[in-house]
C-alpha cells in the first residue's frame, strides 16, 4: 500500500533501539506500522504482522488515510527525533541489502568464471 511497501520490504517485524517495527502484507499489498516503546522496554510480541502490546507504545507511523485494507495510505502520525533515528535505519539496511547484492553478484560471476575454466580445461583433456 501506498507508503508501506518501500519500508516492508526492508525491515523484518522487530525492535529496532526504542523503536518496534511491523512489517507486513495483506491481499492488496504491504503494511508498516512503526511504534515507539518507552526507555528501556522490551517489546511484547503479537506475531508477525501485528503492532507489540506493550501498553505504553505510541504508533508513530502508520495508516493516515483510506479504509483499511483496502486503500490505506501509510505516513507519520506524529512528528520528531525519531522519524531522522528512522531514516538512518532505514539507509543502513538499503546500504546492507545493497553490500549483500554486491556480494551475491560477485560471487556469481566467480563461479561463472570457474565453471567456464572447469568446462574448458575438461574438453582440453578429452
Amino acid at each position: 500500500m501506498k507508503g508501506a511497501t518501500k519500508y516492508a520490504r526492508l525491515f523484518e517485524t522487530g525492535q529496532y533501539g526504542k523503536l518496534y517495527i511491523t512489517s507486513g502484507s495483506h491481499a492488496r499489498g504491504e503494511t508498516f506500522r512503526i511504534q515507539i516503546l518507552p526507555n528501556g522496554e522490551d517489546a511484547k510480541r503479537n506475531g508477525s504482522q501485528n503492532p507489540c502490546l506493550n501498553d505504553n507504545a505510541i504508533e508513530v507511523y502508520g495508516v493516515v488515510s483510506g479504509n483499511p485494507g483496502w486503500t490505506e495510505e501509510y505516513g507519520w502520525i506524529h512528528e520528531g527525533r525519531w522519524q531522522d533515528d528512522f531514516e538512518k535505519l532505514a539507509r543502513s539496511k538499503e546500504m546492507e541489502i545493497e553490500h549483500k547484492n554486491k556480494l551475491n553478484t560477485a560471487q556469481s560471476e566467480d563461479y561463472a568464471k570457474e565453471e567456464k575454466e572447469r568446462v574448458k580445461s575438461l574438453l582440453n583433456e578429452y
